[in-house]
């Protein structure tokens, strides 16, 4: 929470106890559609979906319950957009997969990544001054969820 202490002035955030409750529940009420096991007048049940964020940054709290990165995705989709895929066709897949959606969402990327440059000095502080705190790999996370988007 110090690092979103010092990126946002407050650290006001509540963690999402499955990643995915709030993004779902936002997907839910966008769409009209509804994982639950019987549709109901307000939503209309969708089977064999899951949950995505696009782009990931998930830890990142301008791209988590951003429309622009959470999809219903066919779960049979899974192989090639999982994040323990790899190979070649997985590649080719994710590629046209991150592509097809940057141009269609991206007016609001840009606005994203805008916000991400702005803050990427606050980020470089903050970890300059903790370094020592930190283990590579959080550091690396860091930079990860607080980069632009860039396809």
């Amino acid at each position: 929470m110090d690092l979103y202490r010092e990126l946002f002035g407050h650290d006001n955030f509540i963690k999402d106890p499955t990643n995915n409750a709030e993004p779902t529940k936002l997907l839910k009420a966008l769409t009209g559609y509804s994982r639950q096991e019987k549709p109901t007048i307000k939503y209309k049940q969708i089977r064999n979906y899951q949950v995505s964020h696009i782009f990931g940054r998930t830890k990142n709290p301008f791209s988590f319950t951003a429309p622009w990165n959470i999809v219903y995705i066919p779960k049979i989709m899974d192989p090639f957009t999982g994040h323990e895929s790899k190979g070649e066709l997985t590649n080719a897949f994710q590629k046209k997969f991150l592509e097809k959606f940057y141009l269609y969402y991206q007016d609001y990327i840009e606005e994203f990544n805008e916000l991400m440059y702005e803050l990427k000095p606050e980020l470089t502080r903050y970890l300059l001054k903790n370094g020592d705190t930190f283990t590579d790999k959080f550091k690396e996370d860091a930079i990860q969820q607080f980069s632009p988007i860039v396809i």
